[in-house]
């Protein structure tokens, strides 16, 4: 199983647009066997998949609770079906900050390596696991990048974006110390045919050291339609143009994964 997780600091980037797309064209046009966990208290991700119970178990019980750490919950216990063929998911809630105080309170040497340990139990029954990570890099997101082996991080034109992704490229070189496997690619979102940003867009690939995805993702209102009404963007509209991009984006993705 691959594990991939989807990060930024900044909000409003697409970024729980960009792991649902993903994942649920990894299953429902590739055909892969796909994972999402939610690692947002937000729990926007289990919305979109129709998963989402304020009081429901799920990522929670996954980090706290697992037999692996003397609790009484598997991981299979806690994966739940989706409506699409090829999609499970482990739901996540407002519980999830206290999870985050709770593992930062404890002074044990696996309190960073839970998930990891957890997904083990799983790793041949799917092809890919896609994390929507919280923005903040607290436990739970420290957990999740302990576990992944790649980042996929949002980035649009801007100052402070680029600060961030910077920010986060400083965090997973710390975090390789714990998983070497760990890397980070870039991907440029809500791009618009100006000038600002198709330089900002050229710099990102050429200069600014980040390994990049060569497709961007488009800026349209559709996936911004998408995201009110809480909908998986490619079956929202299948052949919109953010769609196509995200297309381009797996197919990138696959043939780096898998050759």
């Amino acid at each position: 199983m691959r594990i991939i997780a989807v990060m930024s600091p900044k909000g409003g980037i697409g970024k729980t647009t960009t792991s649902d797309a993903i994942a649920y064209m990894l299953g429902e046009e590739q055909e892969k066997r796909v994972l999402i966990l939610d690692g947002d208290p937000q729990g926007d991700t289990s919305k979109t998949f129709e998963a989402y119970e304020p009081e429901g178990t799920g990522m929670s019980e996954l980090l706290e609770r697992h037999v692996s750490v003397g609790g009484s919950y598997r991981t299979t216990d806690l994966i739940r079906p989706t409506q699409y063929s090829h999609i499970d998911i482990i739901p996540a809630n407002g519980y999830l900050m206290q999870t985050d105080m709770k593992l930062l309170l404890k002074q044990e040497a696996n309190q960073v390596t839970r998930l990891r340990d957890a997904l083990e139990e799983i790793s041949e029954a799917y092809d890919y696991c896609i994390c929507d990570c919280g923005r903040l890099l607290d436990m739970v997101v420290i957990n999740i990048l302990l576990a992944a082996e790649l980042v996929i991080a949002p980035v649009k034109v801007g100052g402070y974006e680029n600060e961030a992704i910077h920010n986060l490229q400083e965090q997973v070189d710390d975090l390789r110390e714990i998983n070497p496997e760990l890397r980070i690619k870039g991907l440029v979102t809500m791009r618009q045919k100006n000038k600002t940003s198709l330089d900002f867009e050229e710099w990102m690939k050429t200069s600014s050291g980040f390994d990049m995805f060569v497709t961007p993702i488009r800026r349209s209102i559709v996936a911004e339609k998408a995201s009110m009404r809480m909908a998986v963007l490619p079956q929202f509209s299948k052949n919109c143009i953010v769609s196509q991009d995200y297309r381009n984006v797996v197919h990138e993705l696959l043939k780096e994964m898998e050759g």
